[in-house]
């Protein structure tokens, strides 16, 4: 891509930028390192694509460094009980994933542009949703798709638009893709409904099939049985096998 090694790594890094499915992604510890590399312990919440499976969050431990060649490693796996640093603990609502060895090597390309490898690896616990869903959990392909495509495609797209823009010009294509990125995420915070985002489940008649749930604002009130709404999100979702 046409895009620096060091602009390569910042993108990366950023995941909420690119995911759709990165809900959220936290630095909970960060030092540097006697070679100049940088250390970081991370924690990162990913949407669930159904109703019927649990989100899944992750904590792990990403080290980057900047080789002689001025090429960049940036190397991420799984922090667990055995290891001697801060971990966050487990989480209402979400599985605990496993982030095995993964990461991105970003190398210099003569004159400019760079040059990227990218490795995922990913244990979803595919054992924590129902059988027919599966398949979506433990596919490399659907991994591949959801992520490490999407990251390449997002790099060349910001490669394409720094290569085509002019002084003064509309940034039309990264306006749309801003556009496209806030859908996804509303969509997907309404799929999961967490209680944080300000959702509550209204009280059902014993049917599991569907679920109500609503996002009220202050302006929102519950009355008795029926809910008063003049400024509020009322989500119905189901998902059939």
């Amino acid at each position: 891509v046409g895009l620096e090694p060091v602009r390569v790594v910042e993108i990366l890094k950023d995941r909420p930028s690119w995911h759709r499915d990165c809900r959220r992604l936290t630095t909970l510890y960060a030092t540097s390192t006697g070679n100049g590399g940088t250390l970081e312990v991370l924690y990162m919440q990913m949407y669930a694509p159904t109703t019927l499976a649990p989100a899944r969050d992750f904590c792990t431990l990403r080290y980057t460094s900047l080789l002689e060649d001025g090429s960049y490693v940036i190397c991420e796996r799984s922090l667990n009980g055995s290891h001697a640093a801060p971990t966050a603990p487990p989480m209402q609502s979400f599985v605990r994933a496993e982030m095995l060895s993964s990461g991105y090597l970003i190398r210099p390309c003569e004159g400019s542009g760079s040059i990227i490898i990218i490795v995922d690896h990913m244990d979803l616990e595919p054992w924590t949703v129902p059988e027919v869903l599966r398949p979506l959990y433990e596919s490399s392909a659907v991994l591949a798709h959801k992520v490490t495509i999407t990251a390449l495609r997002h790099l060349r797209h910001l490669a394409q638009e720094a290569a085509l823009e002019v002084p003064g010009g509309v940034q039309q294509p990264a306006a749309v893709r801003s556009l496209s990125l806030r859908l996804s995420r509303g969509f997907n915070d309404a799929v999961n409904g967490f209680t944080d985002d300000g959702w509550t489940a209204l009280a059902s008649d014993g049917m599991d099939d569907v679920t109500v749930v609503v996002k009220a604002t202050p302006a929102t009130r519950e009355v008795g049985v029926q809910l008063a709404t003049s400024n509020g999100v009322l989500c119905a979702k189901a998902s059939m096998l």
